[in-house]
């Protein structure tokens, strides 16, 4: 979409922001009530013909579908509008804002990220995630680009346009390389919570040792397969470093068993409320809500 397009007679598209799986990402003005929200519009209509292209539209649908069943979700954009714009009815939606940076954008400009940040990243994700998992749906795909920290350190979850509800058999394989479980990639398993546990231990280790477990490899890992060579030394606290390692175990029945598990786990390791900041503390900070005693996205 050009910057000036107008959809719905309301927003106003300003520039683009980025890109996902599914669609072009844009800032926008909302007219109405003067204010930026987000809109994620289906890719610009090529050579495909009118069903194929209507077919790729649903995709949004089903993300669409997916955002308003996780409307209480706190932590999860919440959805303004949704429409067609144009002779070829590209499909958009229409969210709010959410004002930061991505957390692949702050890994590279800290790595590796200090422990206590890292683990307040995690912990964040796993408030959010387990208001997902309330509502009976596996994300699929927690990675750094689809996590955003706001200025004050609070972290938003991005993007469920692939998540399916738990217990579904995965008929539709597919996931970020790195971050996806194991059985993300098998169409004959049932996927649980213990998949985005496998991502978010991903994620530790992408933070705190700039690695991911598994690299290297142009196949799934098997159960026989470690996560890391013999002689790879994570610098991490030891018990940082045992939890995170059960997060990325291929089979899913030896991770914690849910996200609220490993929050458990997280929780003596926070920073505690009315502490100060570390002199190395990272910007955004997301030890910060725990500090100052606002957790909660």
């Amino acid at each position: 979409m050009l910057p000036g397009t107008l959809l719905d007679g309301r927003y106003r598209v300003l520039r683009p922001l980025g890109h996902g799986g599914e669609g072009e990402i844009f800032v926008a003005r909302d007219e109405h009530l003067r204010k930026d929200v987000a809109v994620k519009s289906q890719f610009h209509r090529t050579f495909e013909s009118t069903a194929d292209y209507s077919y790729f539209g649903k995709h949004l649908e089903r993300e669409l579908e997916r955002l308003r069943f996780m409307s209480n979700v706190r932590g999860i954009p919440k959805v303004l509008g949704d429409g067609r714009h144009g002779w070829s009815e590209r499909r958009y939606i229409v969210m709010e804002l959410i004002e930061g940076i991505t957390v692949a954008s702050w890994i590279n400009e800290h790595h590796p990220v200090p422990a206590a940040a890292a683990i307040s990243v995690v912990a964040q994700l796993c408030e959010i995630l387990n208001g997902v998992h309330a509502e009976r749906y596996v994300h699929r795909d927690v990675t750094p680009n689809n996590v955003m920290m706001q200025p004050d350190g609070r972290v938003r979850l991005l993007d469920v346009g692939i998540s399916v509800p738990i217990g579904e058999e995965n008929a539709d394989p597919r996931g970020t390389p790195g971050y996806a479980a194991p059985e993300q990639y098998d169409p004959t398993s049932v996927l649980t919570p213990q998949a985005d546990v496998f991502s978010l231990g991903a994620m530790l280790f992408a933070m705190t040792v700039s690695e991911l477990p598994y690299s290297g490899r142009e196949s799934p890992p098997d159960g026989t397969t470690p996560a890391f060579p013999s002689d790879f030394r994570a610098e991490m606290p030891e018990g940082l470093r045992s939890l995170a390692l059960a997060m990325v175990s291929v089979d899913p029945y030896e991770r914690p068993s849910g996200v609220a598990e490993v929050l458990g786990y997280l929780r003596p390791m926070l920073p505690k409320s009315g502490s100060l900041a570390s002199p190395k503390a990272t910007r955004p900070d997301p030890t910060a809500p725990y500090r100052l005693g606002v957790s909660g996205p």
